[in-house]
Order: structure tokens, then C-alpha cells, then sequence
């Protein structure tokens, strides 16, 4: 009689949860969120995860989120609501993506991740300070012949910061001064003199070796004697 006792016990405390549910005072909380990937070029898939606990949890008290309604905004318009979710965004641009979860007695809580869609896996814009910086660029620069002019330019990727100068060192570089000289250079911030006179388009070719992507960036030089 003991031991059926000891078998009937849980099995009753099993069925009370069930019908009763976890109704405790906590408030929901996410306890994994997963986007992959976070980065990559139009048209860009996402697979998304997400888990959640806490609230009231009636119903199968087993289950991954219980009987919490997971609610997905994906920034563009765009919503789902299961738990493994996927989408398609078909514009450039940073987009933060809400997570929202809420109990049968209407507690919420929410998480968010930003995705950023790009228009192309790699962009590069060459400057110089003849040119300003990070704006018009490919506008003529007036120098005399024989005055320094300082390069530069500025890289984004999804691998790569364009903020951050440790991240340029996955780059490689060809600069080409295209006056005639043959010169070139392969760093990223050279320092050039035009020793003649006359209209130059300087351009860099950037490549990123681990996707193998070039491009290239331009400038317009007039190069006058003084």
C-alpha cells in the first residue's frame, strides 16, 4: 500500500500542474534569442530563435515556452509568431528585430537584435584632404605640382568596421596614381606628390581575401604648377 502511495503521489502532482498551471507572480523573461546570420547582402535569410520562461506558464509545464506567446517584428513590416522562425528582408539597411513574449494573464517582455542587410559585401570610398572627408567624393582636387597630398579611405563589410583600425589589416591594397609614372602603392593611407602638371584620376582597388570580393574607388585631381 506504501509503494502504491509513493507511485500515486506524483503522478497527482503531475495532473494538479496540468490543470492548474505554474500561475507564480514572475514575470517573463527570454532565456535565448538566436538571429543567423546577423549580417549579409540583399536578399538576406534569416533563421530566428527564440525561448522564453517565467509569467504564468499554464499549461504544459514540459513544454520549451509553456503557454507563452512569442511574437517576432522584423523592422520592415514584417511579423511572425512561432518560436523558429525565418524571413526575407529585401531592402538594404539596419533593421532592429523585436522579440515579444506574453503569459496568459497579459505580463510582456521583449528583446531586440539589430540585422544589418547590405547592398553589397563590400564598399570602399577613397579620400583625400583635398577632397574633405567622407563627403563629395570624386570631386576635382586642385594641387600644385610637388605638394604632398595625403590618401585614405574608409571600408565597410560585414567583417569590417569601418570605425575601427584593426579591421583594415584583413584588406589589401593597390593605389594607382595613373600620371604616367607607373607608381603605385599598396597601404592604405599613402602620401603622393605629382611631379607634372595635368588632370589625374587616381584609384584604388581594395580586396578582402577571405570572400575574395575588389572593388574600387576613384578621385579627380587637377595638378597645376605653382
Amino acid at each position: 500500500m506504501k509503494t502504491a502511495l509513493k507511485i500515486a503521489l506524483p503522478a497527482l502532482l503531475v495532473l494538479a500542474m496540468l490543470l492548474t498551471g505554474c500561475n507564480d507572480e514572475s514575470e517573463p523573461e527570454f532565456t535565448r534569442l538566436v538571429i543567423n546570420p546577423q549580417c549579409g547582402v540583399v536578399p538576406l535569410e534569416i533563421e530566428g530563435y527564440a525561448t522564453a520562461s517565467g509569467g504564468n506558464e499554464s499549461g504544459d509545464p514540459t513544454g520549451g515556452n509553456n503557454n507563452l506567446e512569442i511574437d517576432w517584428k522584423f523592422g520592415d513590416g514584417s511579423t511572425s509568431n512561432t518560436s523558429l522562425t525565418y524571413h526575407i528582408f529585401d531592402e538594404p539597411g539596419i533593421y532592429t528585430v523585436e522579440v515579444t513574449a506574453k503569459d496568459p494573464d497579459g505580463k510582456i517582455a521583449s528583446i531586440t537584435m539589430p540585422v544589418t542587410v547590405r547592398a553589397d559585401t563590400l564598399t570602399v570610398q577613397a579620400e583625400s584632404n583635398f577632397h574633405g572627408e567622407l563627403i563629395n567624393p570624386g570631386d576635382e582636387g586642385v594641387v600644385a605640382t610637388g605638394q604632398s597630398v595625403f590618401f585614405g579611405l574608409v571600408a565597410s563589410a560585414c567583417e569590417i568596421d569601418p570605425d575601427e583600425d584593426d579591421n583594415y589589416r584583413s584588406l589589401s591594397y593597390d593605389w594607382s596614381m595613373n600620371d604616367g609614372t607607373g607608381t603605385h602603392f599598396y597601404t592604405r593611407n599613402p602620401v603622393y606628390s605629382f611631379p607634372v602638371a595635368g588632370s589625374y584620376e587616381v584609384s584604388v582597388a581594395v580586396t578582402l581575401p577571405g570572400l575574395a570580393a575588389t572593388r574600387h574607388s576613384t578621385l579627380q585631381f587637377t595638378v597645376v604648377d605653382p
